[in-house]
């Protein structure tokens, strides 16, 4: 009951990361129920006219659609929820992390957003799908996930490390119901004996390994709630129950099919009495199979676990690159292709002020994947200016960019983009001419620059091999018409909303100068960041749930072979008894079976890293050595529990 307890406090504590995650995903505290994605990419409004739509009918139908942003002001990565209209939604609530405060403001934070995005639907829902549908036949793609604790539990299950822990405590649960019956095999024994029946045994077995699982869990169950009532707020208590019931249910409907299982393996039996043999002789076998199933699932996981702890925070190292685009936003095109051909010249006038004021930052990629051709040594080729390394290897280590000499690249770059320049450039110069002009850099060994894909629409790539040029001046080097291509794509982009408004009214492409000029569409500026930023607050999160699955993970595994180490010495303990009593140390005691178990276990991490060929073979030599150590100490510590036992008359 001790160790079920233990282990119905780490489902406590997966079912406090599910309610984290659920609240994340669906904030309690402002009564989210579903979250839409709205994508209006291939609709037919323009940004303006879609935020106009969504206001309307959110008002309409009470829906109280409220749009997730991140905080670009500062140096806070904290989501804000931006409401379309005015509702009853306090101004800051607390989240179930407890960790910072979560706001929300008015729609005016919107006024240089894309309508793209993730909206929360914290009101009446009774005509989402109308508002589903309605905007379905305009052409805007919508995704709705409606909030559900299930789906959260599902999520996280599907993360490989936390995977890897509940599988661990599904082997502690099977190592449990070995003990239970290790200790109730002689009492089996003598019931048969005295004429009850099979089945009645089994059944007072079962039933009694059921209550052992359900005075814990019950117990740990009361105290989580209290504590998530009191330390963290009541509204989350019903999240939380759900979360706990769900994987307490799953983990005691398991363990008892296991006990089940493993009590018909060894039938109750009155022949090891009248033989004298060790009652739990015949759960030899098992025990011999739940340690050696138990191990190898620590060794098979070590590896992928450590991968992808290793991933997750190298992502989320490389996400945080987002935050320095926080105050940078893009020029998005609201118009026909006629009437964006006409402003050609004026947007080529806007690059080459906001040049001049240092706030154009500029990254193109030519990727071997997409490009077709032969880039030498590197996966890419990136074209940036300098406002953009700048941006990039703001947090970068000293070194991070080493210079190439062009002699060494000269070849590979005529061959390749000599042609594409030579069409590109204002001047209609030989494109190796251009070229020439141009610095280039590598990241040095253990950096990632952070490119922008070539009309990517602003997604960012992290390379180590890319072959990053330095473009002196972009108007210089572009066109007009490409230029206007390159904003358009998010390729080219402004500093702060204020000054590229500025920019905007200064070269005559204002709405209202558009207006005069007889143009229907518009210009709109749009921050860039938003959904990079949110995805790097996530991948954050993700880390630390890797951690958390990685202990737990240590923990089963220790606790398992404590337990197979104790079955074990019960079936030898009255061989240990005497041998021990007459002077024979522990070491020529145990040699035998801990030598036996070692060279399985190396027998167990050679299969393991014959078929898994894992990356990371330092986490797998880790979790071997570790195996190694707590093997001999579970079974000394046994053993002597056992000598102790038989010596006060116990066992």
């Amino acid at each position: 009951m001790a160790v079920a307890g233990a282990l119905f406090s780490l489902l406590a504590l997966v079912a406090v990361i599910v309610t984290d995650l659920h609240d994340r995903d669906f904030p309690q505290a402002i009564g989210a129920q579903s979250r839409l994605g709205l994508d209006f990419g291939e609709s037919q409004f323009s940004d303006r006219e879609a935020f106009a739509a969504l206001t309307q009918m959110d008002a309409d139908w009470n829906l109280g659609l409220v749009r997730i942003a991140p905080d670009l002001a500062g140096d806070s990565d904290e989501r804000i929820f931006v409401a379309l209209n005015n509702r009853s939604l306090a101004a800051t609530f607390r989240w179930f992390s407890g960790t910072g405060e979560g706001r929300v403001v008015g729609r005016d934070r919107l006024a240089n957003s894309s309508p793209d995005g993730s909206y929360l639907v914290t009101g009446d829902r009774a005509r989402l799908a109308e508002l589903q549908s309605r905007l379905n036949s305009a052409g805007v793609r919508v995704t709705r996930i409606d909030a559900s604790v299930t789906g959260s539990l599902r999520f996280a299950m599907q993360e490989g490390g936390f995977a890897a822990a509940v599988l661990a405590a599904f082997a502690l649960i099977a190592a449990l119901a070995l003990f239970w019956l290790s200790m109730k095999a002689r009492s089996r024994a003598l019931r048969v004996l005295g004429g009850c029946p099979a089945l009645r045994i089994q059944a007072q077995d079962l039933c009694g390994f059921a209550a052992a699982l359900l005075v814990p869990a019950a117990a740990v169950t009361l105290v989580a709630v209290a504590y998530v009532g009191l330390a963290r707020g009541w509204l989350y208590v019903g999240v939380f129950v759900k979360a706990l019931a769900g994987v307490e249910v799953a983990v005691i409907a398991v363990s008892l099919l296991v006990a089940l299982a493993m009590s018909a393996s060894a039938w109750p039996s009155a022949t090891m009495l009248a033989t004298r043999q060790p009652a739990v002789k015949s759960l030899r076998s098992a025990a011999v199979v739940v340690q050696a199933l138990t191990f190898l699932l620590v060794v098979g996981a070590a590896g992928p676990a450590w991968s992808a702890y290793r991933s997750s925070s190298a992502t989320a190292a490389e996400m945080a690159q987002w935050k320095n685009l926080a105050d940078q936003v893009a020029v998005q095109f609201g118009m026909s292709d006629d009437e964006m051909t006409s402003l050609e010249p004026r947007i080529g006038n806007l690059v080459k002020d906001g040049e001049a004021a240092g706030a154009i930052a500029y990254s193109y990629t030519f990727s071997d994947e997409t490009w077709g051709g032969d880039l030498g040594d590197y996966s890419a080729v990136t074209f940036v200016n300098q406002r953009w390394l700048d941006l990039m290897t703001t947090n970068a280590p000293p070194g991070a960019l080493t210079p190439v000499r062009y002699d060494h690249v000269s070849s590979m770059l005529s061959r390749e983009f000599g042609e594409t320049f030579s069409l590109l450039s204002r001047s209609r110069r030989p494109g190796g001419q251009i070229l020439s002009a141009f610095g280039y850099l590598r990241p040095a060994d253990g950096f990632r620059m952070p490119v922008a894909q070539g009309g990517g629409g602003g997604s960012l790539a992290f390379l180590d091999d890319v072959l990053v040029a330095v473009i002196p001046s972009l108007h210089q080097t572009f066109n007009d018409r490409n230029l206007t291509s390159m904003v358009s794509t998010r390729n080219i982009l402004f500093t702060g909303v204020a000054a590229t408004q500025g920019l905007l009214e200064r070269d005559g492409l204002s709405s209202e100068a558009l207006s005069d000029r007889g143009i229907k569409g518009d210009l709109s500026v749009v921050y860039v960041a938003e959904e990079g930023i949110l995805r790097a607050q996530f991948m954050a999160y993700v880390v630390w749930l890797m951690n958390l699955a990685l202990a737990a993970l240590v923990v089963a595994f220790t606790v398992a072979a404590a337990i197979s180490a104790l079955i074990t010495a019960l079936l030898h303990a009255k061989r240990d008894f005497p041998l021990r009593l007459s002077g024979r140390p522990w070491g020529r005691i145990l040699q035998s079976r801990v030598y036996k178990e070692l060279l399985a276990g190396v027998a167990l991490v050679c299969l393991v890293a014959l078929f898994q060929r894992p990356d990371a073979v330092g986490a797998l030599l880790v979790a071997a050595l570790f195996g190694m150590f707590v093997v001999p100490l579970s079974h000394l510590w046994a053993a002597n529990w056992c000598f102790s036992g038989v010596s006060r008359r116990r066992i």
